[in-house]
């Protein structure tokens, strides 16, 4: 454990910088062979927009490449794909190609020598590898070898409606007073602030993240070495500002029963103010929400008297694709992850057809993309990339990660903050033993 995250503590966050690249194509001269089938599976769902990205890039792929390969789809949504995945796993029959998670959940797979480091081929060839933005490989990255080409940046952003903003005379919060105030007026007028679903503890966790970020950046990175650092101060605050929101009426009665669609309906019916999410959802709130028309994003407040900065966001990667140890043809898998570089896919598709922020290079059309893609552009433009953070369960895995966003529920739910943590605590401490 301790190893592992001296690893990638420094790895935390993507640089969302913007440019153009130019992209060469591949040439293709086919290669005598018996034609191979290469399974690729995938947690995606019909309604995710980047499934037809991966479709459209298999057709061509399958079409048009020298290997004599064909690549056929499985997907299978949600929790399912985890459990069929692990399955596999365990009897050493996995997938080809596979969707994976980053950091703590990828480095079990790592040590169990079921990925292959993509970085063997993709060394080899720099004009590939120079396409991405600086450090989205950090937290695929075990041992200076690449094991997954994440395919979207992440950051979490607090979605707001102008609309009844503009009602109630409110302006985006920047400071924590500030915060308080909307959050007062918006239920003295009936309206919820938050639309959340308590049910999932990641989502709570996203604020608990930011509120221990803007308390103190280096708490983040103490737990990193210590274990008995999630006792101290900065956490204990946290744990209290979630009761302080939960006492101000900032969420919805009845929050651990909604799902993360029943919570967003509460946004996109106007009865919530403001929602806290990643930006994942930027594609289907500018283009499919009722009040498209009124939706802006704001970053998370600074809180007065303490360290964080503004501009620290909480963010990372998405849509990891990794080549397992036992793939069939794994040069050439990795020339489908490089088809998927190629500008048509990550600008024309990903970014301005589908909504998202790749990791690619890109300089996406400002015509082809709308108002709310290029108002989150430009917060994360600001983005300090020194003390900006990671999601905790993807940082600190499936034990300590998933611990923390239990251990945030359980507050929320009214338990003590000291002993919740002093009990996460316990936990870390034997899980970073092993």
């Amino acid at each position: 454990m301790k190893k592992w995250l001296k690893v990638v503590a420094l790895a935390i966050l993507v640089v969302f910088s913007i440019s153009v690249v130019l992209v060469g194509q591949m040439g293709e001269k086919k290669v005598q062979g018996a034609t191979n089938e290469l399974t690729f599976w995938s947690w995606v769902s019909d309604s995710d927009t980047i499934k037809q990205v991966y479709e459209q890039a298999i057709k061509e792929f399958n079409s048009t490449n020298k290997y004599g390969v064909k690549i056929k789809a499985v997907y299978t949504p949600g929790e399912q794909y985890k459990t069929k995945l692990q399955t596999a796993m365990a009897a050493n029959n996995p997938p080809d190609i596979l969707n994976m998670w980053a950091a703590g959940k990828m480095k079990p797979y790592v040590d169990a020598k079921r990925l292959f480091p993509i970085s063997d081929i993709m060394n080899k060839d720099p004009q590939w590898k120079n396409r991405y933005v600086n450090g989205v490989f950090d937290l695929t990255t075990f041992g200076g070898k690449i094991y997954g080409i994440p395919q979207i940046r992440v950051a979490t952003v607090i979605y707001y409606n102008k609309q009844i903003f503009a009602k109630y005379k409110l302006t985006p919060p920047k400071t924590w007073s500030e915060l308080v105030n909307v959050i007062k007026v918006l239920t003295k007028n009936n309206v919820i602030p938050f639309a959340l679903d308590a049910r999932d503890p990641w989502i709570l966790a996203m604020y608990a993240e930011y509120i221990a970020n803007r308390i103190d950046p280096d708490a983040y990175r103490k737990v990193q070495k210590d274990p008995n650092a999630w006792t101290d101060k900065a956490f204990i605050e946290t744990g209290k500002k979630i009761q302080e929101l939960v006492k101000l009426g900032a969420f919805p009665k009845g929050a651990t029963s909604l799902d993360y669609v029943a919570a967003r309906n509460l946004f996109d019916q106007g009865k919530a103010a403001m929602y806290v999410m990643g930006i994942w959802d930027v594609g289907y709130l500018s283009t499919q929400s009722p009040v498209k028309k009124y939706v802006g994003a704001f970053k998370w407040p600074a809180i007065e008297g303490g360290k964080g900065n503004i501009n620290n966001f909480l963010a990372g990667i998405e849509q990891v694709i990794a080549v397992s140890s036992n793939c069939k043809n794994k040069q050439a898998a990795a020339a489908w992850l490089k088809l998927l570089s190629e500008q048509r896919y990550a600008k024309d598709l990903l970014a301005e057809k589908a909504g998202y922020f790749p990791t690619v290079k890109v300089n996406p059309d400002p015509k082809k993309v709308t108002g709310l893609y290029l108002e989150v552009l430009n917060l994360l433009k600001d983005q300090n990339t020194k003390d900006s953070f990671t999601y905790y369960d993807v940082m600190f895995g499936p034990i300590i990660g998933d611990g923390f966003n239990n251990t945030i529920q359980s507050i929320y739910l009214g338990k003590d903050p000291v002993e919740a943590f002093k009990k996460l605590a316990e936990i870390a401490k034997k899980e970073m033993k092993k």
